[in-house]
């Protein structure tokens, strides 16, 4: 019996690029419109972040930052 399912590269090239454009729209609109927002709003419109020397970070918010 043979395979009737065959991969036609035009269509798998086609599918990959069309994920990765929704994948990175629904990131760019995430971070757009979702997230970045609601964080300046929950700090009054500041906030900045403070990275120690063993490269974490903290997101600090309105008058932490000034410290």
């Amino acid at each position: 019996m043979e395979n009737q399912w065959t991969a036609r590269p035009w269509k798998v090239v086609q599918g990959v690029g069309i994920s990765f454009l929704v994948i990175v729209v629904l990131a760019f609109i995430y971070g757009k419109f979702i997230h970045h927002p609601l964080r300046i709003w929950l700090a009054d419109g500041e906030w900045c972040v403070r990275f120690s020397p063993d490269g974490s970070g903290k997101v600090l918010y309105g008058s932490e930052c000034d410290r």
